[in-house]
């Protein structure tokens, strides 16, 4: 495994591109100014179920806590609170409220019960940090949901840092279905890992396959 591809390391790549060029597109992070946590404050935080920051968290927060505040993560007064919501909820809160297949993704709850994180990206698609077991490298994954057709959910990701990394255009990733990366020779083992973890098999999981 290439250190560097993975984690902080790779946060670190993204920050000096954020500086160097600032942010490309309107899904990526807007850090004109950015708002640094304290490590005293990093090291009070907690994921539910009082589990550690994953590495590449940590050092995102170090140097900016303004954007995953405006992505709906915590408010800004005072320490972040990383409570979450449960995947229906997170789902209607990106999809916007009354949609009614945003409604539907509350039947993946018993396969995945932990709470979840809003990211940006994608229209009849979205993404959000999963909390529920992390890879061998301490993160956690980053799923995709998708209502084009009827609700499905697939494991996009395998952390917060590949999915910063893309965002931001450090690694140039190629995805001909959101599932590509179980393949790519460096970030393929840690998404089969949460595969695994999470039960949505390679392709992920369509409504109407749910058990």
């Amino acid at each position: 495994m290439n250190e560097s591809m993975h984690g902080a390391a790779l946060i670190e790549l993204v920050i000096a591109k954020v500086q160097q060029d600032g942010v490309p597109g309107s899904d990526a992070p807007d850090i004109d100014d950015p708002v640094p946590l304290a490590p005293e404050v990093i090291d009070r935080l907690r994921l539910p179920g009082d589990r550690q920051l994953p590495p590449s968290l940590r050092r995102w927060l170090a140097f900016d806590s303004s954007w995953l505040s405006s992505v709906g993560w915590y408010e800004e007064a005072g320490d972040p609170v990383f409570d979450g919501r449960a995947l229906g909820a997170t789902a209607e809160w990106m999809y916007g409220p009354g949609d009614m297949m945003a409604t539907m993704f509350v039947e993946f709850e018993k396969l995945l019960p932990s709470p979840c994180l809003p990211l940006v990206g994608g229209s009849d698609s979205r993404r959000l940090l999963y909390l529920g077991w992390p890879d061998s490298t301490g993160e956690y994954p980053v799923l995709v949901t998708d209502t084009d057709d009827l609700p499905y959910v697939a494991v996009m990701y395998p952390g917060l840092d590949v999915y910063l990394a893309d965002l931001v255009g450090v690694i140039d990733l190629d995805f001909d279905t959101y599932t590509s990366l179980a393949d790519h020779p460096e970030y393929g083992p840690r998404i089969r890992e949460h595969v695994e973890n999470t039960k949505l098999g390679p392709d992920g999981i369509e409504y109407q396959d749910l058990a």
